[in-house]
């Protein structure tokens, strides 16, 4: 469990293909089809200062090439409000860090560093 100061560019797209039919006398009917869904997203998270051990051991061990099948996640992100009370839920599938930066410190400054981590995953489904 990680709380997170951010989360930006979750998507859920559903492809639609326009099919073109003719009527009994000839003339066009467009209608939309259901296609598939699209797959590999990506979503911006930006962790706060509690960051958790084992998020952290993850993001860690996806960078280690000899761990590579042990990357993907399901990770499930939960909105909550103010009350701490769930607002919506979506679970990502086969998720992978894609890349990992950090705000700029100078020398002397002190304040709060927040890290912001990127991940690809395969499907995004609502829960």
């Amino acid at each position: 469990m990680e709380t997170l100061k951010s989360v930006s560019g979750v998507t859920l797209d559903q492809e639609y293909v326009e099919l073109v039919q003719n009527s009994p006398d000839g003339k066009p009917v467009p209608d939309l089809v259901l296609g598939a869904p699209k797959f590999f997203g990506d979503v911006t998270l930006t962790r706060a200062m509690d960051k958790s051990e084992k998020f952290t051991q993850w993001i860690l061990d996806s960078r280690n090439p000899t761990k590579t099948e042990d990357g993907a996640q399901d990770i499930v992100l939960v909105y909550v409000n103010a009350q701490n009370g769930t607002e919506k839920k979506f679970q990502l599938t086969g998720a992978r860090p894609t890349s990992w930066s950090a705000q700029d410190l100078a020398a002397g400054e002190t304040g709060q560093v927040d890290e912001t981590l990127e991940l690809k995953y395969v499907s995004c489904d609502p829960i």
